[in-house]
């Protein structure tokens, strides 16, 4: 009985920081996106991407996974729709509103 609560000590010794780490970066997804639709509604409601395109700027630097990447591309690509002079400002909001950064 001992050796197995040794072994379940080591496991949790070896394991539980690598269980904290996936908790943090999903927790670091979780608000970039929250931030990212936050800034995207006010770039639709102001005409104004310079704060969405800072943001996007500075937490470009920190991608480490493919999830992040395709959050970045959605992104992007909603950059480039709402600094789109040739788009009417109903098509960017149905564009808006058919994306999910989920």
């Amino acid at each position: 009985m001992t050796a197995f609560a040794e072994i379940a000590a080591i496991y949790v010794a070896l394991f539980l920081p690598v269980y904290d780490k996936k908790q943090e970066k999903r927790k670091k997804t979780r608000n970039m996106k929250a931030i990212f639709k936050f800034l995207i509604k006010k770039a639709l409601e102001e005409k104004d991407t310079s704060n969405l395109e800072s943001y996007f700027k500075i937490s470009y630097l920190i991608i480490d996974s493919n999830d992040d990447k395709q959050i970045y591309s959605l992104v992007q690509h909603a950059i480039e729709i709402l600094n789109n002079q040739n788009m009417p400002e109903d098509k960017k909001r149905k564009y808006w509103a058919s994306i999910r950064i989920s």
